[in-house]
């Protein structure tokens, strides 16, 4: 073979493998946008949760909008995180895959060490802003994800602590970092915000049990697989008619203003679905669908705050 031949043979592996790099790096940021809108429940929720404590003690800031992206960028890695941990069990279900990153594309403890310790980073520059008070709540907050989703401890796969955990961290838990780090004095609005963001949060963890019931089964133990699947629906009903019943309550007797009762009124297919027993994909599809909107409307917010 001439040195002709060769040398384009050498030019066309490497024009292949660049191809195959380009192609996989496209596959790899369409997924990390699809893991990014599957999860918009979590991220996208945790920060209308901020931005609706920031609204109700009129705090609206440069500094607190800061911190609110900083807490959706900390929910987003800590399903990231979850992810993570959970690949070697979302592998065994073709739906799961669709909706791991990790499983798509599996990272060595290295490189996902590397990446969690950057993204790190700047969720520190969010939290540093308010001092140590605000660093302590950051510590807390990476310790609950680590106890949540990593061995040893691996709450989420206790029963009953699995839910615990979920209702006091995961929309709980940003209310009330913004109440401890703003410094005002606690009102009643905001007890009644924390017991609803408890039950909100209590109640998306068993339906989301409730629909990956039969995965789990085989894979993991959760508070559902280990009632069963009847009496986890029922648990389901009656905490998402709690919710419904506390949340009207509260906002015909004027506690929570009326200025917030789109936001209710944005999520209650999802509570209907629930209420109905109604877990699969097509409910999967009203969580995004209504967390897309509360979203738009939590930007509304900023706006009437900024320019009032």
């Amino acid at each position: 073979m001439s040195n002709h031949h060769r040398a384009q043979l050498g030019q066309s592996a490497e024009s292949n493998t660049s191809a195959s790099q380009q192609a996989n790096a496209r596959g790899l940021a369409r997924d990390i946008a699809a893991a990014t809108l599957h999860r918009i429940d979590v991220w996208g929720v945790a920060f209308i949760v901020s931005i609706v404590a920031w609204f109700l003690h009129d705090a609206i800031r440069p500094s607190t909008l800061l911190l609110s992206f900083t807490i959706a960028l900390l929910y987003w890695l800590g399903y990231a995180f979850n992810d993570y941990f959970d690949a070697p069990f979302d592998s065994q279900s073709d739906a799961k895959v669709r909706s791991n990153l990790f499983v798509r594309h599996p990272l060595s403890k290295r490189m996902a060490l590397a990446g969690l310790l950057g993204a790190g980073g700047l969720v520190t520059l969010g939290f540093a802003q308010f001092g140590v008070k605000g660093l302590l709540m950051l510590g807390v907050a990476i310790g609950a994800m680590w106890a949540y989703s990593a061995p040893p401890l691996r709450l989420k796969s206790r029963p009953g602590l699995d839910l615990l955990a979920h209702a006091l961290f995961v929309q709980a838990f940003p209310y009330f970092v913004c109440l401890t780090l703003v410094g005002d004095p606690w009102e009643q609005v905001d007890y009644v915000m924390l017991l609803t963001n408890f039950l909100a949060s209590l109640s998306g963890q068993i339906a989301q049990q409730v629909r990956d019931y039969a995965v789990d089964s085989k894979t993991d133990v959760t508070f559902a697989t280990t009632v069963g699947l009847g009496p986890a629906k029922i648990c389901l009903r009656i905490v998402t008619a709690g919710l419904v019943l506390l949340v009207t309550f509260y906002l015909l007797q004027g506690t929570i203003p009326l200025v917030l009762a789109p936001l209710a009124l944005l999520f209650a297919p999802v509570a209907i679905s629930r209420l109905m027993g109604r877990q699969g994909p097509s409910s999967r599809r009203v969580v995004t669908l209504s967390s897309i909107a509360a979203l738009v409307y939590a930007g509304s917010l900023i706006v009437a705050s900024l320019v009032s």
